[in-house]
């Protein structure tokens, strides 16, 4: 009996598997991965007699951060990135207000970052991207403890460009059209909408290769509410975070962390956190 021919879908796949290894093809790179975590405790002490509305507090807070790569066959490049936080907050009341110790949260972060890049050689790289935001607790019910709430997603489809990206700094940019969710399990309903979206981050080595500086910008400015329930506001919302670190030895170092809000839907002025810490800090691969 007379055999068909193959089709054009089983010629190809029949010249690719026939070509050695390295010629017509890209073979995958290596995973590059970073690891790191960090213990740090911050304290500060008035003795009884202060005049003043200063409290005598300590906070012990723990980060966790991972990043991989990996340029898998031309033009594929996956970007993965999660920051984790969780701090409490010790802090003595005066005597005005009952005395003894409260304990409070200090900080509390859930963030991952997954994208896919295609790698073409142009001046920029399309792309798209999912964010996830939340927080270990929700603690703003009292009689009740809710994980993970409320829970944010930011979806984007761009481009991206690398400026520059070596040992001692790195500088990436990304701008696209965005959707965002937020699931809140304690209001009823999903809040969306859509927009435009632009994140830039920077990191560089500053004074000496124990000490770096880093910076991530995040702009989102909501055209329109998807189902009518969200608030889109009249200006972009601005999420800016700045970290300076530096390590002493192989596992102490310290940290200063700053970062700035921005939501009109939120409040009118310019929200700030400020910390600063030292304490335990490992990382992987080995710090120099």
């Amino acid at each position: 009996m007379k055999q068909p021919l193959p089709g054009p879908a089983a010629i190809a796949v029949a010249l690719l598997l026939s070509l050695p290894a390295g010629t017509g093809r890209a073979e995958a790179a290596a995973w590059e991965q970073q690891l790191g975590f960090e213990m740090l405790l911050n304290e500060g002490y008035y003795s009884s007699n202060w005049s003043g509305d200063e409290r005598t507090s300590g906070s012990l807070t723990a980060t966790l951060d991972h990043l991989a790569a990996r340029q898998f066959a031309s033009p594929l490049r996956f970007e993965h990135g999660l920051a984790l936080a969780f701090g409490r907050q010790v802090a003595h009341r005066d005597s005005a207000a009952g005395g003894g110790w409260e304990t409070s949260e200090s900080d509390d972060k859930v963030r991952l970052d997954e994208a896919l890049r295609l790698t073409l050689g142009l001046w920029v790289d399309p792309m798209v991207s999912v964010q996830l935001k939340s927080q270990f607790t929700d603690g703003r019910d009292s009689t009740r403890t809710c994980w993970f709430n409320p829970l944010q997603l930011l979806e984007v489809a761009g481009a991206g460009r690398r400026f520059f990206a070596d040992s001692t700094r790195t500088l990436t940019s990304e701008l696209g059209a965005a959707a965002r969710q937020l699931f809140d399990r304690s209001a009823p309903g999903t809040v969306a909408d859509a927009g435009v979206s632009w994140t830039s981050a920077l990191r560089t080595i500053v004074f000496s290769r124990n000490a770096d500086y880093s910076t991530r910008l995040v702009v989102y400015k909501p055209l329109f509410a998807l189902g009518g329930e969200a608030e889109i506001g009249t200006w972009p919302q601005v999420d800016w975070e700045h970290e300076l670190s530096a390590r002493f030895n192989k596992a102490l170092s310290g940290k200063v962390y700053v970062q700035l809000l921005y939501d009109e839907n939120v409040t009118d002025d310019v929200r700030l956190k400020q910390t600063v810490g030292m304490g335990l800090s490992l990382a992987w691969p080995a710090a120099e």
